[in-house]
């Protein structure tokens, strides 16, 4: 999301505002078979930009809005109570999870270590989910206001999903040996499912 700046930036500054995971939100055992997604795992970023010559976006030379960052940062603490008032953040928080999961699956090569074959969610006849033309693009959501001589022209729209980068070795989380625990006390998958 862009807006323009608040009098007292230059002309062409913008704060822009977009959602990331917070990386920091993976436990993973000892022994690497348990993962446990701590936290809501979503966070409000914030930068200050300036648009330049021919439209680019730059990186602005001023220092960073205090107001810009206190919103993302007021943003992401009341997240849960936004997402009960607006499904749409809960739902986005529930992608990225699967994301991260999915990633962890990937990273550790479980799907090769069991010999697990994804036909049935490869097959367009047993799983259809092609059923509409995969987007190119998203058109930018704007408002305008004018307040005295200014124009405020804020642009909605801003997710960058990364999930491997909750693996780094700086965002994962410590195992107290609790993880094993919960694992154990799962049991073992019945014949013929591959789900519990």
């Amino acid at each position: 999301t862009f807006v323009e700046a608040l009098s007292g930036n230059p002309a062409g500054a913008v704060q822009r505002w977009w959602f990331t995971p917070n990386y920091q939100c993976v436990r993973l055992a000892e022994d690497r078979q348990t993962m446990e997604l701590v936290g809501q795992g979503v966070q409000l970023q914030s930068e200050d930009k300036v648009i330049g010559p021919g439209g680019q976006l730059l990186n602005a030379a001023a220092a960073p809005s205090k107001a810009s960052d206190t919103y993302a940062a007021s943003f992401t603490a009341k997240y849960e109570e936004i997402s009960a008032a607006e499904p749409v953040f809960a739902q986005m928080r529930n992608g990225i999870d699967l994301l991260v999961a999915a990633a962890f699956l990937q990273r550790e090569d479980y799907y090769s270590k069991i010999d697990w074959r994804p036909s049935t969610f490869l097959s367009e006849q047993q799983l259809p989910v092609e059923t509409l033309n995969t987007p190119k693009q998203a058109p930018c959501v704007a408002n305008s206001l004018w307040k005295g001589s200014r124009l405020y022209t804020p642009a909605g729209g801003g997710v960058s999903i990364l999930p491997m980068k909750a693996f780094e070795s700086g965002n994962l989380l410590e195992d107290d040996g609790s993880l094993a625990k919960v694992r154990e006390g799962v049991g073992a998958v019945p014949d013929g499912r591959w789900w519990w």
